[in-house]
């Protein structure tokens, strides 16, 4: 009997030493664990976030001089080109004359975007009338490229030429390329309000495809040496902007204003001094006065 009370004892010990343990975990008693962050000094840049199209720098369509049908090509999608150089042949349809294969020729120095037709098919000079001529390829120069963008009207008027810019694509999902604002739109579109903004960037080895989607972030400005918390850790409840303060254990929330958005931190222009510990989970119990433990 003595042995037994002996084991009963030892685990009820252990009981209780795990129920302590649960207690620090599940936040009875001493406090729910939570993560954290601290706020920190540093510099921001507001960026305007967007989604635009890759295009050439330049393109044109190369026409032959002469009708007459297609008769082989000299070059491949993809293929570079010199500006005069010899892309295809086209054989002159003149009954009763016999004429050499008429060159057709690139006006500009490039890489052929596309082939239009078929070896075979008939073709037209490009003449003044519209609508006129056939296209047998598209040169294009992607050393260079634009992006384009629609900038809703309040924004537009934070872009300015020559600002750099960000710019992301699919291919490449970790990596950013840069490139700088070189265009806006005089108009804006009578339907969306928004104006056409193009962002040049340069495309030396030909690794960004044209046609592509690509993410844009237009860099309108920058703040140095201000409070900066990440995104994740503010929180909109009603009307307010808050954070959720940690001091002595304990949870204060804390109204905050907010500056400059980089898509992963924020800056915090009131209500938050740099070193102040804040909440980065649990933020759906959490409210003043809780006790809480710091995790990582």
């Amino acid at each position: 009997m003595l042995g037994l009370a002996v084991v009963m004892c030892l685990l009820l010990c252990g009981c209780s030493k795990k129920a302590q343990q649960d207690i620090k975990k599940t936040g009875t008693g001493e406090g729910i664990v939570i993560s954290t962050v601290v706020a920190r000094t540093g510099d921001i840049q507001d960026k305007i976030r967007l989604i635009g199209t890759v295009f050439p720098w330049q393109q044109v369509n190369i026409y032959s001089k002469a009708s007459g049908k297609l008769s082989k090509y000299l070059v491949e999608e993809g293929s570079e080109v010199k500006a005069d150089g010899v892309i295809a042949y086209v054989d002159r349809d003149e009954p009763g004359f016999d004429f050499s294969p008429s060159p057709v020729k690139s006006s500009m120095a490039g890489i052929v975007v596309k082939r239009y037709l078929d070896a075979g098919a008939m073709v037209s000079p490009a003449s003044q009338s519209v609508g006129m001529g056939t296209a047998i390829v598209a040169i294009g120069d992607i050393k260079q490229l634009k992006v384009t963008v629609n900038v809703v009207e309040q924004d537009i008027g934070r872009v300015k030429e020559g600002q750099p810019a960000e710019i992301t694509v699919e291919a490449f999902p970790d990596e950013i390329f840069t490139g700088k604002v070189y265009n806006i739109s005089p108009v804006a579109d009578p339907a969306s309000h928004a104006c056409k903004v193009e962002i040049m960037v340069n495309n030396p080895a030909g690794r960004i495809k044209p046609g592509v989607t690509a993410g844009v972030n237009i860099i309108v400005g920058t703040h140095n040496n201000v409070v900066i918390i990440p995104r994740e850790t503010l929180l909109r409840k009603m009307n307010d902007t808050l954070v959720y303060a940690i001091a002595g254990g304990q949870v204060a929330r804390r109204v905050v204003k907010t500056g400059y958005d980089d898509g992963k931190n924020l800056e915090i222009t009131d209500g938050l001094k740099s070193g102040e510990i804040i909440a980065a989970s649990d933020f759906n119990v959490l409210q003043d006065g809780l006790k809480v433990q710091t995790g990582n």
